[in-house]
């Protein structure tokens, strides 16, 4: 009896420990780089350099950006030189 006594007040105290408040869980961080390229970032969870190889990928990915609007710039200017056919 008293061993059945012992094991109901240890699992009151346990049903009581888990139903306790907790703390509030940290804000999530600021998304980096392009969201092409967070499932690359997800991976470093698992030990995988994720965000080192994020960050040379968004590199390229801007570097292409930037080069598709120099030359469609280049294009525009072209089309404004060269004389209209008629």
């Amino acid at each position: 009896m008293r061993v059945h006594k012992l094991m109901m007040a240890a699992l009151a105290a346990a049903v009581l420990a888990a139903c306790s408040a907790h703390d509030e869980p940290p804000p999530p961080a600021a998304k980096q780089g392009r969201a092409e390229t967070q499932g690359i970032r997800n991976v470093q969870a698992i030990g995988v350099p994720g965000n080192a190889i994020a960050d040379k990928v968004d590199g390229a990915l801007n570097a292409s950006d930037d080069q598709r609007k120099r030359n469609d710039q280049a294009l525009q200017n072209v089309d404004k030189t060269q004389p209209d056919p008629q």
